[in-house]
């Protein structure tokens, strides 16, 4: 894989996470002041489906950085 590529990859990876983030944020306080329903799951799913999101950018990231030093740091 091209150098530029994998650069590419982790830009989008993280841009990804800290929009999750930000997401994650925002439904939270918009389902504490109630303006997200809980009561049919609607908030928990969409959260969820956040913290997924989340997730798969941060070990796409990861990923990228053993792919850079095989069996090396990460930082």
């Amino acid at each position: 894989m091209k150098d530029a590529t994998i650069r590419r990859i982790n830009l989008a990876s993280f841009i990804t996470s800290l929009i999750a983030i930000v997401l994650g944020v925002l439904v939270g306080i918009l389902g504490v002041w109630g303006v997200i329903p809980h009561k049919d799951a609607t908030l928990w799913r969409i959260l969820a489906t956040d913290g997924i999101v989340f997730a798969g950018a941060v070990l796409t990231n990861l990923a990228i950085a053993c792919y850079r030093k095989p069996g090396g740091d990460v930082a």
